[in-house]
């Protein structure tokens, strides 16, 4: 790693949200809910060892909820014996979810059945306690999204993964030793449970392992299938291909990866501990090490795959069913658009668009806005300025906001720290707001200057989720919970060159740029509309 790479990273762990920590020799109370899987002796055998070794000092379950699945034989049937087990390693065994948040810090939520974890972790969530789901997230993509949404609202941190991430083979691939992956394929067990879809039961092991390989970015699935397996293909950005063998009956774990400089078998499965030393890294410092988005495709992937399955066999995107599980998951939301949560005022937000009318907004030309406010949103188009701004200047700051486009074309951009407001293109910062791409000038790329490194960005009548974060002379981007964009204003000392010596569109030196100015949202002649603008000045 180099020095730059090292203090740019450092600087935007900086920059991230406080959330709940706790420190190394802090004693640690984990509850579990759910006592029909055998993953909770086995995390549970770990963490109570006489000697649980330096990765779990400090780190104890105490007490235990055992109601899980309520109706799946193959996990109800487990829950009397695993209660005595798990009563055996000290633990107490109590009543209630709310009896056991009483009496922990952090929860592993360990319920077999993916059906009921919505309902489970919601007052998790509203305890703010963090929370590790284990496989699968949900039973469903909808719920899956609404688990997420609900944490955001909470601002609460949350994980979800299989072990087969975190096997040897997986991540060492994950972190360059073949190059750049190309593609994969990878395989495991797939048996089928009718409470949910074909790939979340036992599946999502081997589909885990694929995006642990080729990360995120998926677009398509096809899926081909016969009585005793089978293959969803993926089609990922860059025409990379990797593939998922479900294979039932007898089947182990693994697969190939083949990547620019050479092809590798994924190797074999390492067990519970490198998960649940991940999981424990999480509980004390409250950062997931897997985003909510890479988490989503994977399910959405294998959402897909059903969805192809029931179409015989025709591509799926990946866009198409999370779209459909978005507006679904609205349904649950928890949050009142255009207004702060308890846990936002506590860490000094500030509301900047009431949802009601333009109080605090205007044209950057000094016009009074023309277009209503629609639907609690902000609406740039025909506002009769080429930006709606904000009355105040902002320097050092978090600004969040949602953000949805009209078409695939539509162009428009978020702008900040603009000095001129009669010249913002050149005396401020456009977050691109603009189709899906790994381009200069598409959704989140810091216009002209950054490109974004993701594509994340939702279908057109979806809203995407914005976080723009300016610290001194570091700016970064965040779309739909993936950082996607970021820089060092430092690093640009010449005019008209990024640092890597091509030409941008300013005439001046970005060095230079006012660390201080308006934020407003672009008309580029395309309907954009935009809530949620909420702001955390820093100090």
């Amino acid at each position: 790693m180099t020095r730059r790479l090292l203090i740019l990273l450092t600087a935007a762990i900086a920059l991230l949200p406080a959330t709940l920590t706790f420190a190394a020799d802090k004693e640690l109370r984990v509850g579990i809910i759910g006592l029909d899987t055998s993953h909770v002796l086995a995390f549970a055998g770990m963490l109570n060892s006489k000697d649980p070794g330096p990765e779990f000092a400090n780190c104890r379950v105490e007490a235990a909820y055992p109601k899980g699945s309520p109706d799946i034989e193959s996990s109800t049937s487990r829950v009397p014996g695993y209660t005595e087990k798990i009563k055996a390693m000290d633990v107490e065994i109590v009543d209630s979810i709310d009896a056991l948040l009483e009496k922990v810090d952090v929860v592993l939520l360990e319920t077999n059945d993916g059906r009921p974890h919505y309902e489970q972790v919601l007052p998790v969530l509203k305890a703010g306690k963090p929370v590790f789901i284990d496989k699968p997230i949900a039973g469903s993509l909808t719920d899956a999204v609404a688990i997420f949404n609900a944490a955001q609202f909470y601002d609460v941190p949350v994980f979800s993964s299989s072990s087969l991430r975190y096997s040897s083979g997986a991540q060492a691939i994950r972190n360059g030793a073949i190059g750049e992956v190309v593609g994969c394929d990878a395989y495991s067990p797939c048996s089928l449970e009718a409470t949910h879809p074909d790939f979340y039961w036992y599946g999502i092991h081997g589909v885990e392992t694929l995006f642990t390989c080729m990360g995120t970015g998926c677009k398509s699935v096809v899926r081909v299938g016969a009585p005793d397996m089978d293959v969803a293909v993926g089609t990922w950005d860059g025409g990379r291909i990797g593939t998922f063998r479900g294979i039932r009956g007898k089947g182990g774990y693994g697969g190939t990866a083949f990547g620019s400089k050479e092809i590798r078998p994924i190797g074999k499965y390492d067990g519970y501990k490198p998960l649940l030393v991940e999981i424990v890294k999480f509980f004390r410092t409250g950062k997931a090490p897997v985003s909510a988005a890479e988490t989503l495709q994977i399910y959405a992937f294998m959402e897909a795959a059903d969805e192809s399955k029931r179409q015989g066999g025709v591509p799926v995107t990946l866009a198409s069913v999370m779209k459909t599980a978005r507006a679904a998951a609205a349904e649950k939301s928890l949050a009142t658009p255009n207004q702060l949560t308890e846990a936002e005022k506590a860490d000094g937000w500030r509301l900047l668009f009431n949802g009601k009318d333009h109080t605090g907004w205007h044209c950057n030309n000094g016009k009074e806005i023309a277009t209503p406010v629609e639907e609690g949103s902000l609406v740039p188009f025909k506002s009769g300025g080429y930006l709606i701004i904000h009355e105040d200047q902002f320097g050092d700051f978090v600004l969040k906001c949602d953000v949805k486009m009209s078409s695939d074309d539509c162009n428009s951009g978020i702008f900040f720290r603009v000095a001129d407001p009669k010249n913002p293109v050149m005396t401020g910062f456009e977050a691109q707001v603009y189709s899906g791409g790994t381009g200069i000038h598409d959704f989140g790329a810091i216009y002209d200057l950054v490109p974004a490194t993701r594509d994340v960005v939702a279908e057109p009548g979806d809203w995407n989720s914005l976080q723009i974060t300016c610290k001194g002379p570091h700016i970064q981007i965040v779309t739909n919970g993936e950082v996607v964009s970021e820089m060092n204003c430092d690093d640009f000392t010449e005019k008209g060159l990024r640092p890597d010596g091509t030409e941008h569109k300013f005439g001046s030196v970005i060095k230079d740029a006012a660390r201080k100015g308006y934020l407003g949202f672009q008309d580029h002649g395309q309907k954009v509309w935009v809530r949620n603008v909420k702001i955390k000045e820093l100090d």
